[in-house]
């Protein structure tokens, strides 16, 4: 008791502090119950809360008081994904975000970080490192608890928006608008002679740049540059190995005022 972290509430010392005289009264210790060290969830240790909790008169606030306690992630006997998470890290998380925020994509991530820790995982272990769109661990991650888990198809989109990520679904298709808003500002910011066709070219390039894990702020030219050579490798290879429109070179050209140039150099 004396070394619980001074964040606890007075209930939750007290909730803590009875469960310890419960364990004194079945004639068990907590050495014999407590995680291994990054241990999250002991199987022996949830199972002696959730029944001093159904069957002998425990508040139900002790397992979240043990969780936030011990940096645990204990589950109630349903063993559904709660709604908000119990780690201190996944709630940092939530805190961050901004208010602005759409509510339903909030809700989306708070059940996201209650599935990893169900699963006994982290966000800090999956979360994208500086300027990097495409972590393959999370999308993984994210696909599996949409596929297998129930969670809903637009926490990828959430996550996508909030992070500034371009997490792709499991077909691996192109899709047809981007993820990334530093993408969607390209779009939004082409001139107006374009036509639909020239702008959904451009708009597929910038998507098959995400899946790739790529942005156009790397690739884009120099003021006064017309045929930044990167760029220009890179269109080539959208346009003869992922099958992407001839027609998206030049579109890319009218759209930046570029001369990027075919393979051939023609």
């Amino acid at each position: 008791m004396a070394q619980l972290p001074e964040t606890l509430t007075p209930k939750q010392r007290s909730n803590i502090s009875r469960f310890l005289r419960h364990l004194e009264h079945q004639g068990q210790r907590w050495s014999a119950l407590a995680p291994a060290a990054g241990e999250k969830r002991t199987a022996a240790l949830e199972a002696a809360v959730n029944t001093a909790i159904k069957h002998l008169g425990l508040d139900r606030g002790t397992r979240a008081a043990l969780n936030h306690g011990f940096n645990l992630a204990l589950l109630a006997p349903s063993g559904q994904v709660r709604l908000a998470p119990v780690q201190p890290e996944h709630q940092t998380v939530m805190a961050q975000l901004p208010e602005t925020f759409d509510h339903r994509y909030l809700s989306y991530i708070s059940r996201f970080l209650c599935h990893l820790e169900q699963q006994d995982q982290r966000w800090s272990v999956l979360a994208p490192a500086a300027e990097e769109v495409r972590p393959l661990e999370l999308e993984a991650a994210v696909n599996t608890a949409i596929q297998h888990h129930g969670l809903n198809p637009n926490t990828r989109a959430a996550l996508n928006q909030r992070f500034n990520l371009a997490l792709v679904g499991p077909s691996g298709q192109v899709r047809l608008t981007p993820a990334l808003p530093e993408h969607q500002t390209v779009m939004a910011q082409l001139p107006e002679p374009l036509n639909r066709r020239q702008r959904s070219y451009i708009s597929r390039f910038l998507c098959r740049l995400e899946q790739q894990g790529q942005r156009w702020s790397t690739l884009a030219p120099a003021a006064g540059e017309e045929r930044p050579a990167a760029l220009e490798a890179a269109v080539n290879t959208a346009i003869k190995d992922h099958g992407l429109d001839e027609r998206t070179r030049a579109a890319i050209n009218r759209g930046f005022k570029l001369k990027l140039k075919a393979p051939s150099r023609r």
